[in-house]
């Protein structure tokens, strides 16, 4: 099969074209009699050329590829067509089988957004040592002042952010390290070349380019580039003179940042100082106020143990009298021997019906030196053997051997309670109700 290398070029023809021996001539071509009446023909000018068809180039045109081809580059307008070779090759069916290689330069620089150097943030990172410092927790100054570990707290431990000035510079130092940069993918006139494939078919006048194939691997992905007539006004180009002033500019912030961040820190020193000492005086206050309520309170303890001893002491006689339902009487309860022990004291006496001394029963009783909440402190009393008025309703309790009088000794040194036995805890019915005062007890 024969193959022809084309380069453009334009080849036109024209085909002049003439009347027939059988059409009629116009009245320019008719014939006039001269003067002995002979029939000359006159002389009549020649019709103008009536233009053909012009005809069809032999194969496509440079143009026609271009044309076929172009329309299919519309992702990359920043490309313009070159020079196109083509190479054709004819088909049994009578139509060609074009193969182009097409020229394509480059109308302007392609740029690719890229990471920022990684130097950028190096430079950036000579901003922690003032920024760590100013956010460090209350915890680190304080230790560095010599506050014990026991007296910081929670809130101490946590982390401070940075203030809203020194926040704003940190933010802008990141945004310089960090934010992308634009790099020259292609400078302008860089050349690329494509090579298409497609069907050419002769039609009247010209030829007819269908199946267009590209092969644009060599091009840089559209998506992947952006023409500088695209970028941010305020794009940063990555040049290398770009690259230094963008470092200069960092170290000048991070100067910046390092001047204002100072006395911050600094305060932050102060601020642990401060807090330090207050702290110092409000422990010193409470203790003093903690020493002060348990000397008052020991002091309060002691007095209490002394009402206690004076109240349940050798010789105390209490009278007054027991209720219950709508009965009452008198009763007395008098002290033979006391004896103070570390949290209480003991004694034994007796009790008895006050209008009959005689008829008396033993007892044994412990008041404690702890308080109750209501100021008062408990004496629990045991019953025993003894002489009673069998008539009186407090026999039932004498008669008991489970006797006993549950009572309390209030700040004024009365007793107060009840006399009941063990049995009757599901029975608080039966119990007399039991009112004492201190009196002088009768001399023997």
């Amino acid at each position: 099969m024969k193959t022809r290398l084309i380069y453009t070029a334009l080849v036109t023809a024209a085909v002049v074209a003439l009347p027939s021996c059988d059409e009629k001539l116009p009245d320019f071509f008719s014939f006039k009699k001269n003067n002995n009446n002979s029939e000359t023909p006159a002389v009549q000018a020649q019709p103008a050329e009536q233009p053909s068809e012009p005809e069809a180039p032999a194969t496509p045109t440079a143009d026609d590829v271009s044309a076929a081809v172009m329309p299919q580059l519309v992702s990359y307008p920043w490309l313009s067509a070159g020079e196109i070779s083509t190479e054709t090759n004819p088909t049994e069916s009578g139509s060609l089988l074009l193969t182009s290689k097409i020229k394509l330069t480059t109308t302007e620089a392609l740029y690719r957004k890229e990471s920022a150097p990684a130097a950028f943030n190096v430079e950036r990172q000579a901003i922690n040592q003032s920024a760590n410092a100013a956010m460090q927790p209350n915890s680190a100054y304080l230790l560095q002042i010599g506050a014990p570990t026991e007296t910081i707290t929670d809130a101490d431990r946590a982390a401070r952010p940075l203030p809203e000035n020194l926040q704003q510079m940190a933010d802008e130092l990141r945004d310089l390290a960090e934010s992308a940069v634009y790099t020259v993918v292609a400078p302008v006139g860089t050349q690329y070349e494509i090579t298409a494939t497609m069907q050419a078919d002769k039609a009247e006048g010209g030829w007819v380019l269908s199946n267009v194939e590209l092969q644009t691997e060599s091009l840089p992905a559209p998506d992947s580039v952006s023409p500088e007539s695209t970028l941010p006004q305020d794009a940063a180009k990555l040049t290398p003179d770009f690259e230094e002033s963008r470092k200069n500019v960092i170290r000048e912030k991070i100067a910046a940042f390092n001047q204002t961040a100072e006395p911050y820190i600094k305060g932050r020193e102060d601020e642990a100082r401060k807090t330090w000492t207050e702290y110092k005086a409000r422990m010193e206050e409470e203790a003093r106020k903690a020493s002060e309520v348990a000397t008052a309170a020991a002091a309060a303890k002691e007095q209490w143990i002394n009402h206690c001893t004076a109240a349940i002491a050798t010789g105390k006689v209490y009278s007054g009298e027991w209720t219950r339902d709508t009965r009452f009487g008198e009763i007395s309860i008098e002290v033979t021997k006391a004896e103070k022990f570390e949290n209480s004291v003991q004694f034994i006496g007796i009790v008895y019906d006050t209008k009959l001394p005689e008829a008396k029963l033993d007892i044994t009783g412990r008041c404690e030196f702890t308080q109750n909440e209501d100021g008062t402190s408990k004496v629990d009393v045991t019953i025993y053997d003894g002489f009673y008025d069998p008539d009186q309703p407090t026999a039932e309790v004498f008669d008991a051997k489970d006797g006993v009088l549950i009572l309390s000794l209030d700040s004024e040194g009365k007793l107060s309670g009840v006399m009941t036995c063990i049995s009757w805890k599901d029975e608080p019915d039966k119990a007399f109700k039991i009112s004492l005062a201190p009196r002088t007890a009768k001399k023997k």
